[in-house]
């Protein structure tokens, strides 16, 4: 995974899989400590490296041990870019829509990308 660090730190990591096909929707781990902690994120979206706040260091852990991507998307939408919270599952890029969103006062200015899921569902992917 590209935004991975040293796996010694690594303290969860987990594949998430799309319902759709089985195909991998994203990888992620979470590495350091609770006060000073990352999220590691490669998606059809692209790679991120996340601070997780020290408050939510547990609940981020227990989810990626659990591939529980609710929780995570419950904790900050930005985790889990393939989550479609109304279905409850998750799609890979295969079954996202998705499209670039540029601000309007100055449309040079990459502003987020957006998705819609195979039964509709838009939401904000990544910002």
């Amino acid at each position: 995974m590209g935004t991975m660090n040293d796996k010694s730190d690594t303290v969860a990591e987990a594949r998430f899989m799309c319902s759709a096909c089985d195909k991998e929707a994203g990888q992620m781990d979470l590495s350091g400590k609770p006060s000073r902690a990352y999220l590691g994120l490669d998606s059809f979206v692209g790679s991120l490296r996340i601070l997780v706040p020290r408050k939510h260091f547990d609940q981020v852990r227990t989810a990626i041990v659990k591939c529980d991507a609710s929780v995570l998307y419950s904790l900050e939408r930005e985790y889990v870019p393939f989550f479609c919270p109304q279905c409850r599952v998750i799609y890979c890029g295969d079954h996202w829509q998705r499209w670039d969103v540029f601000d309007d006062e100055d449309p040079s200015w990459h502003d987020s990308i957006r998705g819609r899921c195979p039964k509709g569902h838009e939401r904000k992917l990544q910002d």
